[in-house]
This record gives structure tokens, C-alpha cells and sequence, in this order.
């Protein structure tokens, strides 16, 4: 069961960011919310196999950003975050076993793995524009592709409006990694989604400039987002 999560609290409705926690505590508006993942919650051996399935790149996150404006033309750079991270993110996110999970940009696929592994979502899919790393999270994650319960496709993001996947309305929790470029791209999108009850979960790059969105729980510190209706 999750920990119970303080939800961030409204700031000053003039602020032009209404979602950045850094400058809400600089401005003593507000308290960054205390939280801490219950790794105790989760089996030991389970959570070792997958650190070693999914290896951390902490020297890679150290050097961020990797992502350079108009050199890299992808919407969702690969940029591989911890396992600690992927659970804080899911846990904040409240995923269970009523939700479907998209995750638009999913790299080696670990958080589609971990949804349905550790939240018992009842399916994950991620889309990924290199094909390489979408044989590698099948490959990966063969055992759940098996059972049905995650997959992945191939596909390019600055194409969106033409993938079936995004356009469909099943989804309860999406996952972006999106450069700036591309969440204003698919601002359109997001908004829809999130007026419709999705709980959107963005990681590195926030999405405060989407003024369609409502941030209703944060981590500046650690680069985690929640842009949901519910209270």
C-alpha cells in the first residue's frame, strides 16, 4: 500500500510557474512535500533482479543535460534515469491495478516493466523511436510481452498525430520524457488527455509552460511531475 503523499500545496495564482517547487520554496510559499519511497513494501530479490536487468547510469544522469536544443531532433531523448527514480515516479503517480499505462518515450522500457511488475498495472506500452532499444525492452521484458501485459513499438514522436496508440482513449496514467520542443508539440494532446482524468507523469523536463495542466504533486529535486485532476 502507498504512503500517504502530501499534495503541493497552490501557490499564488498570479505566479507565472505555478509548478515549479524551487521557486515556490525560495519565495516561502510553500514546503517541498517529504517522501520516501517504502522500498521495505517491495520483495528484496525482486527489486535486486531488477537494479541488475535495469542498471542505474548515475555517471550518465551527472552529466545532464545530454539533450542539446536544435541538435538532437527526437522529442524524447534516451536518457536513462535510476530504478529509484522509475519507482518514486510510479509510486507517486498511485498506479494499480485499474490503470493502463502509456509511457511515450520509453527507452530500455524499465518503467513499463516496473508498472506492471511492481503496481500490478494492468498493461503498459511504450513507444520508442530507436529500434534498437525497442528489441531491447522486449528482450528485456519478455516474460510480462508474453503474458500480454507490455509491449512496445517503434514509432516517431514529431508523428503523433498519426500513431493509433496515442490516439486511443484507454489510457489512465501517461509517462513522458519530453523535450521542451516536444511537449509543446503535443500540448494539444496532453491537455486533452489530462481534462479527460489522465494522471500525467513528466520526468526531467517539466511541463509548466502547458497552461492547460494543473502540477498537483512535484519533486523539483529529483525531476518528477504530477499533472492530475484528482485532489
Amino acid at each position: 500500500m502507498s504512503p500517504s503523499i502530501s499534495p503541493v500545496s497552490s501557490p499564488n495564482p498570479n505566479s507565472e510557474n505555478p509548478c515549479s517547487i524551487a521557486q515556490a520554496i525560495k519565495q516561502d510559499r510553500i514546503s517541498r512535500p517529504t517522501y520516501t519511497f517504502p522500498l521495505a513494501t517491495i520483495d528484496p530479490e525482486a527489486l535486486k533482479a531488477f537494479k541488475t536487468t535495469y542498471p542505474d547510469y548515475d555517471e550518465q544522469e551527472s552529466e545532464f543535460p545530454l539533450w542539446i536544443d536544435g541538435v538532437d531532433t527526437t522529442y524524447a531523448p534516451f536518457i536513462p534515469t535510476s530504478t529509484r527514480r522509475v519507482l518514486v515516479a510510479l509510486d507517486m503517480a498511485r498506479i494499480s491495478s485499474s490503470d493502463r499505462v502509456l509511457d511515450v518515450g520509453s527507452g530500455d522500457g524499465r518503467f513499463c516493466f516496473a508498472a506492471v511488475s511492481f503496481f500490478n498495472a494492468q498493461k503498459a506500452i511504450g513507444i520508442e523511436y530507436e529500434q534498437d532499444l525497442v528489441e531491447k525492452s522486449t528482450e528485456l521484458a519478455q516474460g510480462l510481452v508474453d503474458q500480454g501485459k507490455v509491449s512496445f513499438q517503434r514509432a516517431d514522436l514529431t508523428n503523433w498525430r498519426d500513431l493509433a496508440t496515442m490516439q486511443s482513449k484507454e489510457w489512465s496514467v501517461v509517462i513522458v520524457f519530453l523535450s521542451p520542443e516536444g511537449g509543446t508539440d503535443m500540448e494539444d494532446w496532453l491537455v486533452e488527455e489530462f481534462e479527460r482524468g489522465v494522471r500525467i507523469v513528466a520526468l526531467v523536463f517539466d511541463l509548466k509552460h502547458l497552461k492547460g495542466l494543473h502540477c498537483s504533486l512535484a519533486d523539483d529535486e529529483e525531476g518528477i511531475w504530477i499533472y492530475s485532476k484528482e485532489k
